[in-house]
């Protein structure tokens, strides 16, 4: 059995925080966003710029709120016919951002913690490999 060296070991360490930090980033931003959507009614005063249409990735829309330009993810679907019925933005203020209602799901937090609970399986039989080698 192949012994489990240091380099590895500090890799797959590494590797579980990044996405632990990865997974508690996506958390926060998707909870204060949905506080925003819960506590404020969307934007409508906005121009649209340019719509950005990809058939296999999100969509971009180039709006202009408040005299800025914000690019904004938008999920193909709502994007061609674009329809601006359809498509809810909302205002960030504390990060000068905005973004569309569903640009941000639970998905993402459940692709966060899937890559986590999986890299610490990893990293677990790693350090077991290397605790039964010695």
């Amino acid at each position: 059995m192949k012994r489990v060296t240091n380099m590895e070991l500090i890799v797959g360490i590494l590797l579980n925080i990044g996405i632990l930090v990865f997974f508690v980033y996506v958390w926060l931003t998707y909870n204060h966003r949905q506080t925003i959507i819960n506590s404020e009614k969307h934007i409508q005063n906005y121009s649209v710029l340019k719509i950005n249409y990809h058939a296999k990735n999100a969509s971009k829309i180039l709006i202009e709120f408040n005299g800025k330009q914000y690019l904004v993810g938008v999920p193909r679907n709502k994007c061609k016919p674009f329809d601006p019925q359809k498509i809810k933005f909302y205002y960030d203020r504390e990060k000068d951002d905005v973004f569309e209602a569903s640009e941000l799901g639970v998905r993402h937090i459940v692709l966060g913690g899937v890559l986590y609970l999986f890299f610490s399986i990893l990293l677990f039989a790693a350090i077991r490999k290397r605790l039964s080698s010695s």
